[in-house]
């Protein structure tokens, strides 16, 4: 019986070339190095519709790393993202394992089977890229570099980059100073191509090289850094960094029992006269969620923001603090201080009036002034003579009841929008 060829050797062999996701299979399950040439990542790809449309989306295709195909005639094999839920798409020239698992003619061919592949092998230890083509290939500026990391040295990059085809949009350019994050015991660390990284840590205030979150604590306590966007650093960028709050773009921390030594960018707290203070930023060392970045956007789009805590709730700014609102604004609390808390109260510090109460009040002694006016006008002594000194005043307490009552009747005292009690 002649033996059935698989996979590559099937591939450079057989005249007739496998599109679909069936091949045949034998008992021995193996995982293979290949080497990804193309990628299907929408629905621009010239074999979009021939591997599913958008179900097709992440088919790699695949040549073997040991036997490198070079002839177009002979068709490259598709394989396919191996985990449903965790997407890592590798760029062209990365090397991924290959192995042959059941495929979803499994119901009408128990030994239909099809190719899929795990995340891309680490062959430069870089977070960046691990794309290595054929040295058939290779720009002859880097034919040297490749053949020396074959001989045992490790790939570094100095020259802007690596002059290999990485895709389509892919640019090493824009990513050639993003570092790999220094992992410390116990790390479980996420990172992408672009200096973006999940760090799942703790404590160790005990390390080697310290880091920006150990420096008091108990060692083990967890923490958990999200970071998107890595900052600046003078060192090569093959030199493994920690996170650092102030220096990268945006960042949110979830401590235990760390201090951040995060610095504000406002420190602005005179409105703390009458109140204490929250500790420090940089020395609070309880839990707490930090979040960083050039601009916050909270956007409730069905219902509220609510914001709740146990001791006070800080606003600062280094220009203003503005609060619009459609119909209303409510601030309700036992002492409300307008302009500042600071100075003495009854003297610097004065109380608001009852606007409503006022106008009352006004509108009464509008109606007493112009009763004077006429008491004055007429008033005579006990001889029924004249009294000078009240007809002077007559026309003054006139006039002032007038202004008054126009005060009142416009109502040019009371604010439309600020309410008190």
């Amino acid at each position: 019986m002649a033996t059935s060829r698989y996979g590559f050797s099937a591939a450079v062999n057989n005249s007739a070339p496998k599109l679909d996701r069936r091949t045949s299979t034998n008992s021995t399950v193996s995982i293979i190095s290949s080497r990804v040439k193309d990628i299907i990542l929408d629905n621009t790809h010239p074999r979009f519709a021939e591997f599913g449309e958008w179900n097709g989306i992440g088919t790699i295709f695949i040549e073997s790393t040991k036997n490198p195909l070079f002839s177009e005639q002979i068709p490259l094999i598709p394989a396919y993202p191996a985990f449903p839920n965790i997407k890592q798409y590798p760029l062209i020239n990365e090397l991924v394992p290959i192995v042959y698992l059941t495929d979803s003619d499994v119901t009408s061919d128990t030994t239909s089977v099809s190719a899929y592949y795990l995340p891309p092998i680490n062959v430069w230890n870089s977070q960046v890229h691990n794309a290595i083509p054929s040295s058939n290939i290779l720009p002859d500026s880097q034919q040297k570099d490749y053949q020396q990391v074959e001989a045992g040295s490790v790939r570094r990059i100095t020259d802007q980059s690596s002059e290999i085809n990485l895709g389509q949009t892919f640019n090493e350019n824009n990513v050639i100073d993003i570092h790999p994050l220094l992992p410390y015991e116990g790390d479980i660390i996420y990172e992408g191509r672009f200096g973006n990284s999940i760090r799942l840590g703790s404590t160790v205030s005990n390390a080697n090289i310290p880091n920006n979150w150990s420096s008091v604590g108990d060692n083990g306590s967890p923490i958990f850094i999200l970071r998107n966007g890595q900052g600046s650093y003078t060192t090569d960028s093959w030199e493994p960094v920690t996170e650092n709050i102030n220096n990268d773009k945006s960042s949110i921390y979830l401590t235990s029992t760390q201090q951040i030594p995060l610095t504000p960018i406002s420190s602005i707290e005179v409105s703390y006269a009458k109140s204490t203070r929250p500790e420090n930023i940089g020395k609070y060392s309880e839990e707490q969620i930090i979040l960083n970045s050039g601009r916050l956007v909270f956007n409730a789009k069905k219902d509220s923001i609510i914001l709740g805590s146990a001791k006070s709730i800080h606003l600062t700014s280094n220009t203003s603090v503005n609060v619009d609102a459609a119909k209303q604004i409510a601030i309700v609390s036992p002492k409300v201080y307008l302009g500042s808390a600071e100075g003495t109260e009854g003297t610097q510090l004065q109380s608001l009036v009852l606007g409503e109460n006022l106008n009352t009040l006004l509108g009464e002694l509008s109606v007493f002034l112009n009763t004077l006016n006429v008491a004055f006008q007429t008033a005579t002594d006990s001889t029924s003579a004249p009294i000078v000194s009240l007809q002077s005043i007559a026309n003054d307490a006139g006039q002032l009841g007038k202004s008054i009552d126009n005060i009142v009747k416009g109502k040019n005292l009371l604010s439309k929008q600020v309410k008190t009690i």
